[in-house]
């Protein structure tokens, strides 16, 4: 098994962010911190409200919803009114339960 110094330091910056509380800002500047490392080390979900969010911020926070997803949201609720729960998501063709329960907890619905 071949474990590099990059290896062994990036595991060490995992174990400190989960169990600490270091934001991903001050993670970036660790030494041998690059983009995708932190992109897997994100640790919370963006949280996003469907009422008010933009297609942009939904597209973002939302895994699986492109901008034509997240069109298709803000054409629902300006049509319908708000969502009165997250639930409520699957309404929206293109959005069924796959995709609403990998995003459950990312959904705020205010």
């Amino acid at each position: 098994m071949n474990i590099t110094y990059k290896t062994i330091v990036s595991t060490a910056v995992l174990f400190l962010l989960f169990t600490s509380s270091v934001s991903m800002a001050d993670a970036m500047d660790k030494p041998g911190m690059d983009d995708s490392m932190a992109m897997m080390m994100k640790l919370e979900p963006m949280m996003v409200n469907i009422n008010t969010a933009t297609s942009e911020e939904m597209s973002e926070a939302l895994k699986g919803v492109g901008p034509m997803i997240a069109g298709a949201i803000i054409k629902h609720r300006e049509a319908n009114g708000p969502f009165a729960s997250a639930e409520d998501i699957m309404m929206v063709k293109g959005v069924g339960d796959v995709t609403f329960q990998a995003n459950k907890e990312a959904i705020v619905v205010e």
